[in-house]
């Protein structure tokens, strides 16, 4: 049973973090700073340093892609 528990709480923990990453993707596309800073200000440091891996991860790729269609 104890290991049930700690499986479920697993997946919520992941699925808090992919919708609160969902979320901030989301306000950075619209521009929506704001309600970005709030979401931000909200995540631990590790979530954090997740997001901006991520944001690296996604803007090189983006411009990888924009390089390979030329002008």
């Amino acid at each position: 049973m104890d290991q049930a528990l700690a499986d479920v709480l697993k997946a919520i923990g992941a699925a808090s973090r992919a919708l609160a990453f969902q979320s901030a993707t989301s306000m950075a596309c619209r521009g929506d700073r704001q309600r970005l800073a709030v979401c931000l200000e909200a995540m631990t440091p590790g979530q954090l340093d997740e997001v901006a891996a991520a944001a690296r991860l996604l803007s090189a790729e983006a411009d990888h892609a924009l390089a390979r269609r030329g002008p």
